[in-house]
């Protein structure tokens, strides 16, 4: 899938799903941010209110894939999506099981960050969903690039 193809749904879908409650995330947030050189799928992460009627738009726009369940992930809303070859994530009510019982976090749509006319979620609730997620190259790319661009703000 093409860097562009990427952005161009990603544009598409700000006209699909509107302008409010959902945000992007994960490695097109990174690349939007130059952090990951290549995005590999698009996720999306929205309020739970929305998320049914989101799910709905996205499945007239692209193939909805069926999903089993995760060992460890218990979003209460999680859909996925196939559009010419890019993999589109829909989530909300992120949970995540950990020995301790159910870790949650909370999406807040007033934290979207509008840049090239996208929808972004903050570096810093991605750093806390790869800590979530348990996957530490993330949340180590993420630590240094927030630390270095602190540095270079201060």
């Amino acid at each position: 899938m093409q860097q562009t193809d990427i952005k161009q749904v990603a544009t598409e879908l700000v006209q699909l799903l509107g302008p409010t409650d959902w945000a992007i995330g994960g490695s097109f947030l990174l690349q939007c941010y130059g952090i990951e050189p290549q995005a590999r799928d698009l996720d999306l992460v929205c309020t739970l209110e929305r998320f049914e009627q989101f799910k709905a738009l996205l499945s007239q726009y692209a193939h909805l894939v069926p999903v089993s369940l995760h060992p460890i992930y218990r979003s209460k809303g999680f859909a996925r999506f196939r559009k010419n070859g890019l993999e589109i994530e829909l989530m909300a009510g992120i949970q995540v099981l950990k020995d301790d019982g159910l870790q949650g976090f909370e999406f807040l749509p007033e934290k979207t960050s509008w840049q090239q006319g996208l929808p972004l979620m903050q570096l810093s609730d991605w750093l806390e969903l790869y800590q979530l997620f348990e996957r530490p190259k993330r949340v180590r790319q993420l630590q240094n690039y927030l630390t270095t661009t602190d540095d270079i703000e201060h």
